[in-house]
């Protein structure tokens, strides 16, 4: 990796090197049998109408384009691919970058 600088090399090896000691000496709660249970009714709930709106409400990708930097974002040079796979496709043509970091903005 390149630091740029000695200094920046050595602050990046303190950080790490601490982070690495602080966190083998504490003591972590171990989760229930019943927590991990309710954790995973949630998730699965929450994946349900998650896909349900993104994937199931024909109004989301024209909402979301409307609300979002999403087309703005598609036309930045970052990434190695096109940001777009088809100019009017649904939520599938979307490409990584400009969908995560558009919805990390309604956010």
């Amino acid at each position: 990796l390149n630091f740029g600088t000695p200094a920046i090399a050595e602050r990046t090896m303190d950080i790490y090197t601490s982070a690495v000691l602080r966190e083998r000496f504490v003591e972590h709660v171990q989760p229930t049998e019943s927590w991990r249970a309710q954790m995973q009714r949630i998730a699965d709930v929450s994946c349900a109408d998650y896909r349900k709106l993104v994937r199931g409400d024909p109004r989301f990708v024209p909402y979301f384009r409307q609300a979002t930097p999403e087309l703005e974002l598609g036309s930045l040079n970052i990434g190695s691919r096109p940001a777009k796979r088809k100019p009017k496709g649904g939520i599938e043509s979307l490409r990584a970058i400009p969908w995560t970091f558009a919805w990390a903005q309604t956010r």
